[in-house]
């Protein structure tokens, strides 16, 4: 709740906030590239610009478009190759949050 909330205060800030908002959400619209190709990308890009907030994002939003966990394990490793042994503090994290999420939880497939 409290990003949305944040989001929305930058939303009503000034227009440019707006026009990212806009651009973003056209970014993850439907395409050429289904959704849950575009939320494992975003996670990559997460993890490799080191944003913990967005890595979570994108896991839940992974979790809620039914990618299955061998297909995130496997662009976290993308990740990792990408921006090399840095991101392991990052990844463990990410790992430990999944066990969280309905889809991805101990025992889940």
């Amino acid at each position: 709740m409290a990003r949305a909330d944040g989001n929305e205060r930058l939303r009503s800030s000034g227009s440019l906030f707006e026009s990212f908002f806009s651009l973003d959400g056209a970014a993850y619209a439907p395409g050429a590239l289904p959704v849950s190709v575009k939320e494992l990308l975003g996670l990559v890009v997460s993890v490799m610009k080191d944003c913990e907030e967005c890595v979570y994002y994108h896991l839940e939003r992974c979790d809620e478009e039914r990618v299955v966990r061998e297909q995130v394990l496997e662009a976290l490793q993308i990740a990792l190759v990408g921006g090399g042994s840095v991101t392991i503090p990052l990844l463990r994290r990410a790992v430990s949050f999944m066990e969280g999420l309905p889809t991805y939880g101990e025992g889940r497939p």
